[in-house]
Parts: structure tokens; C-alpha cells; sequence
């Protein structure tokens, strides 16, 4: 057997409610898993092994019964949908069916993966799930637990499809004109390849004279697509204003000033495609509350001026 790599995840509190592709590790229930993500390369006709690490913070022993689902993408937002397994990575894995551990213990938990001879070159996803729910109840009874997982991105080498492009780009909601930042973008990417793609790139931001105004990742999150699916990402430009009343959204319309016409461009690459896509769309920034402030004081100061300049002149026919 290869022995596997496994890279250390930092450990954060986390439900099975936000199991995200991107997520870097996993944690429900006073139950950790670390790492919650592993990127694994294998070769068809390969058997990998690996392991992980589960602990027990709860205040007595507990028993995790294993399982395996594959899972693909769910919609647009990147979230898995956990689907029972009949073939694919899910069948490959082989993990423990059953674990105990003492109060406060941690163990490293063993895995392996055998890879079919002749399967298909690409990408490969299932999660490995431990439960304190066992699976093996009555019929009759409801089984209540916590669940803790691992993702397991497997991609087998051979002649990978590439292939994936920007199919929308958008500021949200359609909008043309703003009053101020943020102002948020939206894109949709598609992966027609037969791995997980994960675009990466840069929003630029550039005013009426052509100069840059901004820029920001175009992915932050680092989230991936899965072959055959899209996904919808929001990009952000500027910070978030501390409050939404008129007086407060001049102010940072005054210390952020942007006025006129500008455009984004969306520059990506999307690591297993090959090539830079590119989107662009123009949009208009009026200030309308600060330069209302702005109106409102010239007018208060010229007409100020006005009744001063005539009551000098008053005082000075009254002069003579």
C-alpha cells in the first residue's frame, strides 16, 4: 500500500448544516474530525491508505458507527448533496465500522481507498461519516445522533476533460447605478470537465480615465465546482457601511468617494482549465445623498452671502 498525505486542518465549531466544499475541517457536537477535507491523488488500480483523526470532547465514552456516501452538487451555491452509493468512490473506501472512544480521547482512525483498474480519469467525491447513531436499530425505531464527516476528493489521473467558462456576470440584482459602495458582483461558472474546478483570478475595477479604482479576489472562498455542474459566486467591493441612515451613507460617501461611470473586469483561470476568461460590465456611481448635503450648504451660503452683501450695502446708503 502507498501511504496517503494528510495535511493538518485547524479546528472550528461547525454543523452539518454548512458542510461546504470549501469547509477546513469539521465539528459538531462536542465530536471532532481533523481534517475535515482530503485532496488525494491515485492512479486506477491503486490502493491508498491514509487516516484521520477523531476525538471525543463529550463527558463519557462513545461508540461512532462508520458509513460512506458519494456526493455531487447541489444547486448553485457549492453545497453537497450526500447520496446513498451503489458504485463510485463511496464502494472504493474502507474505514472501521465501528469505533469507541473514551471520554477526552483522541485516536487516529485508518482508511483506504482501491481504486477500480480501468475507472474513469477525473474527479471522484464521496465523504466518510461517523455517527453515534447506530445503524443496525429496528426498523421501528428513530435513531437521533450527532454526525461528523470527511470529504474525500479523489482525483484519479489519466486523460482528464477540461473545460469550464464564466456563463453570467452580473452586479446583484441587475443593477446599473449605486449611491455608494459595497457594491456586489455576482458570476456564474460552469465545469463541463471531468474534474473539480476552482477559479481563480481577480475583479478589477477601473474608472472614467481608465485607472484602477479596486480590486479584490474574484474567489475568496476558494470554493470549487464539481464536474458537470455551475455555481454562483458573489464578489464584494468595498466595505460594509456601518449603518444605512441618510446622514451616516453621506459620511462614507465622503470619506470613500466614487462618482461617475466605471468598469468591472472579471479575469479568471480555473486550475484544471486551461486559459483566462474574461467578463466585463460598466455601471454608474452617484453619490445622491452627499451631493445633496453639498447642494443644500451652497445654497445656504450663497444666499447668507446675498443678505449680507445687501446689508452692507444698506448700511452703507444709510451712511451718507
Amino acid at each position: 500500500m502507498s501511504q496517503l498525505p494528510i495535511s493538518s486542518r485547524y479546528f472550528y465549531s461547525l454543523s452539518i448544516a454548512i458542510f461546504f466544499l470549501a469547509t477546513p475541517l469539521f465539528h459538531a457536537s462536542a465530536l471532532t474530525i481533523s481534517p475535515a477535507r482530503l485532496e488525494i491523488n491515485g492512479d486506477p488500480g491503486q490502493v491508498i491508505s491514509g487516516e484521520f483523526i477523531l476525538i471525543n470532547e463529550q463527558d463519557e465514552a462513545k461508540v461512532f458507527y462508520s458509513s460512506a456516501q458519494n456526493f455531487e452538487a447541489q444547486g448553485e451555491t457549492g453545497t453537497p448533496n450526500f447520496v446513498d452509493a451503489k458504485d463510485g468512490l463511496a464502494t472504493w473506501i474502507s474505514v472501521p465500522e465501528q469505533i469507541t472512544l473514551e471520554k477526552g480521547e483522541q485516536k487516529k482512525i485508518p482508511f483506504s481507498i482501491s481504486i477500480p483498474a480501468g475507472v474513469e480519469a477525473g474527479g471522484h467525491f464521496a465523504a466518510i461519516f461517523l455517527s453515534t447513531a447506530s445503524p443496525y436499530g429496528g426498523s421501528s425505531q428513530v435513531s437521533v445522533g450527532a454526525k461528523i464527516g470527511i470529504l474525500i476528493l479523489l482525483r484519479v489521473s489519466g486523460q482528464i476533460k477540461e473545460g469550464g467558462g464564466i456563463t453570467s456576470f452580473s452586479t446583484i440584482n441587475d443593477s446599473v447605478f449605486f449611491s455608494s459602495l459595497p457594491i456586489g458582483f455576482t458570476y456564474r461558472f460552469s465545469n463541463t470537465g471531468s474534474d473539480r474546478a476552482r477559479p481563480e483570478g481577480s475583479l478589477h475595477i477601473k474608472n472614467m480615465l481608465a485607472f484602477i479604482a479596486g480590486s479584490t479576489s474574484a474567489n475568496p472562498s476558494s470554493g470549487n465546482v464539481l464536474p458537470g455542474s455551475t455555481r454562483r459566486f458573489e464578489v464584494m467591493w468595498g466595505d460594509a457601511r456601518p449603518s444605512h441612515g441618510f446622514f451616516s451613507t453621506a459620511a462614507y460617501q465622503f470619506s470613500n468617494f466614487f462618482f461617475g461611470w466605471y468598469r468591472a473586469s472579471l479575469d479568471l483561470s480555473a486550475g484544471n482549465t486551461s486559459g483566462i476568461v474574461s467578463e466585463t460590465l460598466n455601471f454608474f456611481i452617484f453619490p445622491w445623498q452627499l451631493i445633496l448635503i453639498v447642494c443644500v450648504v451652497f445654497v445656504i451660503f450663497f444666499w447668507g452671502m446675498r443678505r449680507y452683501n445687501q446689508w452692507i450695502i444698506k448700511r452703507a446708503q444709510l451712511g451718507r
